[in-house]
């Protein structure tokens, strides 16, 4: 698959994958995980006080939607739960 053909979120999560294998040992993966959630959720919060203001780069309509954030906190707490899984390397 083509990576044009994936959607924001997952652009997003095979940068994530590909950084999270650069890393040494599952802790520091565990750690980073934590991290880019705690930005998600402080992004997310913004974007739903704003009504999405926060958010909005033009009149393009296919500006970032609550689905986006939700779909990618998600998919993160299922990659960290791979890693969760795991005993420390």
């Amino acid at each position: 698959m083509d990576k044009s053909d994936l959607s924001r979120t997952g652009r997003y999560l095979a940068r994530v994958e590909t950084h999270l294998q650069a890393l040494s040992h599952d802790t520091a993966r565990r750690d980073f995980l934590l991290c880019e959630i705690g930005k998600w959720e402080e992004r997310y919060t913004r974007f739903i006080t704003t009504e999405g203001e926060s958010h909005r780069c033009s009149d393009d309509p296919a500006q970032a939607t609550a689905f986006d954030f939700v779909e990618t906190l998600a998919a993160l707490d299922v990659i960290g739960a791979r890693y969760a899984e795991r005993k420390p390397a």
